[in-house]
């Protein structure tokens, strides 16, 4: 079953052509990995996909509902990580949930009791306290992550979320990210770090100049290519 489906999806800036007749589909209960060089349109396809900017052309669907008629069905059914810190620094990783929490318009027990789930899940029971400025840089990482579940939303997207961690804080984010996944929850994930999107997606998109060009699982890829590593993949791909 299709969570996200985009149909021709077209942005222009000016003159530029951001994203030209992007389509394709994300399935309920997937890691979807969307990667491309900088500048290729990933940033503005999130966006938009979001409600912080409109298409000039196409339909994005979720669940079968148009989200271009009701952007809060979506907003309500997704989370948004970003790779900066967007917690309050002076708050505690329970009170930056509860006031996160509170502007999805959630109910103060059942913020409570999805805090509790996701504290566990995601380690973080003895820091529940913690002040986000004493927090370690996985630790805000997944900070981040669990205010941007607590709503427990349908899907959640991870904009390079292992920026500027070391190879094993990425390990260990990365296990902590499959954990969520295994609850239901469906992943959007962009990243630099092919590595890690070959060991964790279950399909890959490549978005270059604006457009889809490649969408496989890597089991496809490397059939493909004959199993070559995923940077030489990506590389002959934008060839």
């Amino acid at each position: 079953m299709n969570l996200i489906e985009f149909w021709d999806i077209k942005k222009r800036y000016g003159k530029r052509d951001i994203l030209q007749d992007v389509s394709f589909v994300i399935k309920q209960g997937e890691i979807f990995g969307l990667i491309g060089r900088s500048g290729c349109g990933k940033s503005t396809l999130l966006k938009i996909l979001i409600g912080m900017a409109e298409s000039d052309a196409g339909t994005i669907l979720f669940e079968g509902q148009h989200v271009n008629r009701d952007i809060r069905y979506l907003r309500k059914n997704t989370g948004f990580a970003t790779q900066d810190n967007l917690l309050f620094n002076e708050l505690s990783v329970k009170e930056n949930s509860f006031y996160f929490g509170k502007l999805y318009g959630m109910k103060k027990k059942d913020i409570e009791e999805n805090f509790k789930k996701l504290v566990c899940l995601l380690g973080l029971e003895d820091f529940a306290d913690t002040m986000v400025s004493q927090l370690s840089g996985g630790m805000v990482k997944r900070a981040n992550i669990l205010v941007s579940l607590i709503h427990k939303p349908k899907l959640l997207i991870l904009d390079e979320p292992t920026t500027g961690l070391d190879p094993v804080l990425r390990k260990i984010l990365w296990e902590y990210i499959q954990e969520i996944n295994k609850t239901g929850t469906t992943i959007l994930v962009t990243s630099h770090l092919l590595e890690e999107i070959e060991e964790n997606c279950d399909r890959v998109a490549v978005l270059n100049k604006g457009r889809i060009i490649a969408l496989a699982s890597v089991k496809e890829y490397k059939s493909k290519y004959k199993n070559s590593s995923f940077n030489e993949i990506f590389e002959e791909i934008l060839k």
